[in-house]
């Protein structure tokens, strides 16, 4: 499975294409419960390697045609980097992953379930801490642990830059000066301020479903359904560098 190697760099190289879209989906129940979903298309990313590297090539990479669903329960355990919370959190998890070249289809798909808020807090922080990287998680897939290349840059590093907290009728999303800070700081960003100098756009969709209707929602980027009781906010990823609190949001419901 040496795609797994290369997933997480693929998504970052993706976005410094504009050839990325993602969706972050959160389903919460009246009982504080739910699931947690990411979902990646880097489709468009299919034709532009197919210019630069042959089918042969590119099956040595492990990007051969696949159509597969991990458990997170059979690879948290052997990941080093983990705490056992976050073992606890992710092991419930699956990833779904469906590539085909000849049909120029690359999507990835992760689901998290949740018992309750306290546990989708932790779960956000878990998966935008770098958790998933390939020098923790993804990296025991590919057999080589540590030695995957822990500097490669993390899409996930953006959402880094935010602290969740939610509880019964809150939800909050704020930026974190010093995180915003560090991140912006990183040499490997400079790339992605080109890209934002450029134009290029990344699509980023979050949307949340709430077990009653929303009061108060801050973000005027956020769209409300006609119940009132879910949230979506539609923004271009790239833009994180020039207005960072853009992507924050404060909902209580």
């Amino acid at each position: 499975m040496k795609i797994f190697k290369y997933l997480l760099p693929l998504s970052f190289a993706c976005m410094m294409m504009g050839c990325l879209d993602i969706n972050e989906n959160v389903d919460i129940k009246k009982d504080g419960s739910g699931k947690m979903a990411v979902d990646m298309d880097m489709s468009q990313m299919v034709e532009l390697l197919q210019t630069y590297m042959g089918k042969d090539e590119l099956a040595k990479k492990g990007m051969e045609k696949m159509d597969t669903t991990i458990l997170m329960k059979d690879i948290v355990d052997t990941a080093k980097n983990l705490t056992a919370e976050k073992k606890a959190l992710l092991r419930p998890g699956i990833m779904h992953i469906k590539m085909d070249l000849d049909q120029k289809v690359f999507t990835t798909h992760m689901q998290f379930p949740f018992s309750n808020l306290s546990q989708l807090q932790s779960l956000y922080k878990t998966l935008s801490d770098g958790s998933l990287g390939n020098t923790n998680l993804l990296g025991g897939l590919t057999g080589q642990g540590e030695q995957t290349g822990g500097a490669n840059p993390d899409i996930n590093q953006f959402n880094g830059i935010y602290d969740f907290t939610c509880k019964d009728g809150v939800m909050i999303k704020k930026l974190n000066a010093e995180k915003w800070k560090a991140l912006k700081n990183d040499p490997q960003m400079s790339q992605m301020q080109q890209a934002s100098q450029m134009g290029m756009e990344v699509l980023y969709t979050t949307t949340i479903a709430l077990p009653r209707p929303v009061k108060k929602v801050d973000n005027p980027l956020a769209k409300l359904s006609d119940d009132k009781k879910t949230v979506t906010i539609k923004y271009n990823l790239v833009d994180v560098f020039e207005k960072p609190e853009q992507f924050g949001y404060n909902i209580e419901y």
